[in-house]
């Protein structure tokens, strides 16, 4: 199967993407990446001839330190609202460092390791969010069709945006970094991995086609179906 043809630019900054998505006045960019890495924002807009004053508003899917880690610098630069769930608006408020908890034994053991270095290493400028939810936001009034969705699972705030289109921006809701299309499509991380699931079917249900996610390519909606799927059969098997 052919990739998909994306009309929204991905951004690598350090080792999370961002994604810049196009209104029809501006542009609207979910997430900003780790620390420092501005100035690669800045060669991706002016390579495409974007001015930083068209970026009309930054969505947040989740406050750790590889999708934050820039965002006080971009949202000076681009002058405009951030928005995230108020879950974790404390969170971005304080420059809070969470270790995030292992989904799988990778995770764990990532996450074991993370919690025995220096917080220093993970650590990102507090901000100060304008837009707090606890609901869906129609980015209509950014001259985009579609909305920002409550996707719990990942963490308990985490944020996702809907395209009426079907791309879904998804943060870290689902991983496709390894090589070959092996996904793993289940991230790494997760707080709650049978709420994580129950928001792979919201965003199925709401039309979701493409999964466009914080680490890695983005891949097409079936794969979520399949990994439920799969899921569904392998506790159907050990009730048997």
């Amino acid at each position: 199967m052919k990739d998909p043809i994306f009309d929204f630019h991905k951004i690598r900054l350090g080792i999370s993407n961002s994604y810049l998505i196009q209104g029809k006045t501006g542009y609207i960019l979910v997430d900003a990446g780790d620390a420092n890495q501005e100035k690669v924002f800045v060669r991706h807009l002016k390579k495409h001839g974007i001015p930083p004053g068209k970026v009309e508003l930054i969505v947040i899917t989740h406050v750790h330190f590889d999708h934050v880690g820039s965002l006080r610098a971009i949202k000076r630069l681009c002058n405009c609202p951030v928005a995230i769930h108020e879950k974790e608006a404390p969170l971005l408020r304080g420059g809070v460092v969470v270790i995030p908890t292992g989904a799988n034994l990778f995770g764990k053991a990532a996450a074991c390791l993370a919690r025995n270095l220096p917080r220093g290493l993970m650590r990102f400028p507090p901000v100060e969010p304008d837009i707090t939810l606890s609901e869906d936001l129609s980015l209509d009034e950014f001259g985009i069709a579609g909305r920002i969705m409550a996707t719990p699972g990942h963490t308990e705030g985490s944020l996702s945006v809907l395209l009426s289109t079907g791309e879904a921006f998804v943060g870290d809701l689902a991983a496709n970094y390894l090589p070959f299309g092996l996904g793993p499509i289940l991230p790494p991380f997760a707080e709650d991995v049978g709420e994580l699931f129950e928001s792979w079917k919201k965003l199925l249900s709401a039309g979701a086609t493409i999964i466009a996610p914080g680490h890695g390519r983005p891949f097409r909606a079936e794969l979520l179906k399949r990994k439920l799927l799969s899921k569904s059969l392998l506790a159907l098997s050990k009730k048997l």
